[in-house]
């Protein structure tokens, strides 16, 4: 019989600090939480999506993500079936952010804090939000992954893809602002087509595209800084020919969110988008996950989130 409270944790989230501290952790919460409680650790990737699914259907109520946004959005992938609806209709999912980029949560105003986690879970409140679904190609196979934050086509897939292959002993805000120094020098924006529910489809030279259920991406920067997690839209923002010097120059605005008047962002609310694309990495909560996108669609009301009311920025 699972357990009513199950800790998905990755030990290595974090440059392995979740794993280093979490006895720690585990201590503190069985003071608070009492004994009712499993803990099931990640082995390899995708684990935790398996752990998830399989906690769910054994009867947790609550599923709480211990790690960074990918381990989140594998225990997002985990509470979903095919369909995008949820395993268990009770079924609630907690986050103690521990990662790299924890950028998810900061749409939320949540904090690191297992204390504040425990008083979450005590409260016992439910905000439903929404997920996403991204619909790509891999060798021509068709393939889907849900997300929970933020979707992305291009420069910023190859962002990600570099600090996922490189130390993120610096933190998160470190980690992203050097490999976007790293990455953005080299890289050749693309042409795109998309289209946004039954519009006719645009066609432009872009670095990036984003669609955007939360706010926050990339250790601290905030591309969709009206997103709301709970309207049954994404804020797609798609950022236009640009060089890197002027990437650089602009940064700032980028990270306090005042870039959306700039002349090469384009700025709109959508349920889905369609895009039609040549090589351009997919980036989803921070994982790099394939090229060849294709649709990225809101799925309203998908995720029911212990919530502690807390104020996002």
């Amino acid at each position: 019989m699972t357990a009513d409270t199950v800790f998905i944790l990755n030990p290595i989230s974090g440059n392995g600090r979740t794993g280093r501290h979490w006895r720690a952790y585990e201590a503190f919460f069985r003071r608070h939480l009492g004994g009712g409680f499993e803990v099931r650790r990640t082995e390899r990737p995708w684990h935790a999506a398996e752990l998830s699914k399989a906690a769910v259907l054994g009867g947790a109520r609550t599923v709480v993500s211990v790690g960074g946004d990918g381990t989140l959005n594998e225990v997002t992938n985990g509470l979903l079936d095919g369909t995008g609806r949820p395993w268990s209709a009770e079924a609630r999912l907690a986050v103690l952010s521990l990662g790299t980029g924890s950028d998810f949560v900061k749409t939320l105003g949540e904090t690191q804090r297992p204390e504040d986690l425990v008083r979450r879970l005590q409260q016992d409140r439910v905000r439903v939000i929404d997920a996403g679904v991204c619909e790509y190609a891999v060798a021509g196979a068709p393939r889907a992954r849900y997300f929970l934050n933020v979707a992305e086509v291009g420069s910023g897939g190859a962002v990600v893809d570099r600090v996922n292959r490189t130390t993120k002993i610096l933190g998160g805000k470190t980690s992203f602002l050097i490999a976007i120094l790293r990455t953005l020098p080299g890289y050749r924006n693309t042409r795109i087509a998309y289209a946004a529910d039954g519009v006719p489809p645009k066609e432009a030279v872009v670095n990036d595209v984003v669609g955007a259920n939360g706010k926050y991406f990339g250790g601290g920067l905030r591309p969709a800084p009206k997103a709301d997690l709970a309207d049954g839209l994404f804020d797609v923002v798609v950022i236009g020919d640009i060089d890197f010097r002027t990437t650089r120059k602009n940064l700032p605005l980028l990270r306090e969110g005042k870039h959306l008047e700039l002349p090469y962002v384009t700025w709109f609310r959508a349920k889905e988008l369609t895009t039609r694309t040549a090589t351009e990495m997919i980036d989803l909560d921070g994982e790099y996950v394939g090229q060849h996108a294709q649709r990225f669609a809101i799925l309203p009301g998908a995720i029911r989130l212990v919530d502690g009311g807390e104020k996002g920025g």
